[in-house]
């Protein structure tokens, strides 16, 4: 009599152990599709992408001292950037070794700017100039406080009250934006696909090794300084174009950026999103040598 209720007490516990199993296999079929799906989220390319989603588009092999091939597709046709970041951007003007110089920058901090070194090697007097909101281009003078010639970045103190942008997180493949003053004078966005980070060296013939974002884009003269927008946010400093191919453009990382403002003694810290946090500007900033005309 004993076996029988055991059969139908293992019988019954097996009628309540289907459901729950069947339970169990749903939850793990569907948790894996969640999966699947999020993961054909994550490696879809960018509607907007000519070929980082699938296999590289063109090879461009005239590119000196890059780290392998580099792959790149057409600019992106436009890209919409908001007034908030437009205004943080300065035109740079640099005085002395004959001829002004012209470039662009932005800022990262109150009062405090980047551009590249190039723009204002040997200047005498450094004059920014921005769009605070009016019909004219509002000016100021500026002093090197931070110079770098081997990254080619400058840091600029004024008493200019130009916004500062943050500085982000870089994200490959995404449509960004290169801003800057044309001849200083008129402000250009200039769309652009961040394509590659390399270590390249030799772009000016000089063999110093720079960490590099490659970008499909058109970038112009006058731009040289100006940020590398993505999300209304810094990730790299534009700094050069191509000589030979064209739509192709090249931006300081945003890791020689920080560590240039690092190694001017700025005090720069990472939040727990990844974005950089400018949290101090020591008085004591300041450079004795802006180097000499030939860097131009």
């Amino acid at each position: 009599m004993t076996r029988p209720c055991v059969t139908l007490a293992a019988a019954s516990r097996r009628r309540h152990e289907r459901p729950v199993r069947r339970l169990v296999l749903w939850a793990a079929r569907s948790f894996g599709a969640v999966l699947l799906v999020g993961a054909m989220v994550a490696c879809a390319a960018d509607p907007d992408d000519s070929g980082r989603g699938r296999s590289p588009v063109a090879t461009v092999a005239s590119i000196p001292s890059a780290d392998g091939p580099v792959w790149l597709g057409a600019p992106p046709a436009a890209v919409t950037v908001d007034d908030g970041v437009l205004v943080s951007v300065v035109s740079v003007h640099a005085f002395g070794c004959g001829p002004v110089s012209h470039g662009s920058g932005f800022a990262v901090a109150s009062g405090l700017l980047v551009g590249s070194a190039h723009v204002v090697a040997g200047a005498s007097s450094v004059e920014i100039a921005w769009n605070a909101g009016g019909d004219e281009l509002v000016t100021a003078s500026a002093d090197i406080v931070g110079f770098d010639p081997e990254r080619d970045l400058v840091l600029l103190r004024s008493d200019a009250a130009v916004p500062p942008l943050r500085i982000e997180r870089v994200r490959y493949g995404s449509t960004a934006a290169v801003i800057g003053y044309l001849q200083g004078e008129r402000l250009e966005v200039t769309p652009a696909r961040i394509e590659h980070l390399v270590r390249a060296s030799g772009l000016w013939g000089d063999g110093i090794g720079r960490n590099v974002y490659f970008l499909a884009a058109d970038v112009q003269k006058g731009q040289s300084g100006g940020p590398l927008v993505d999300r209304g946010g810094v990730v790299g400093v534009a700094f050069a174009t191509a000589t030979g191919p064209d739509d192709i453009g090249y931006a300081l990382s945003r890791g020689e950026l920080l560590g240039f403002l690092t190694s001017s003694g700025v005090d720069v810290g990472i939040d727990y999103r990844g974005d950089a946090v400018i949290h101090a500007q020591p008085a004591s900033l300041g450079v004795t040598s802006s180097g000499d005309c030939r860097l131009r």
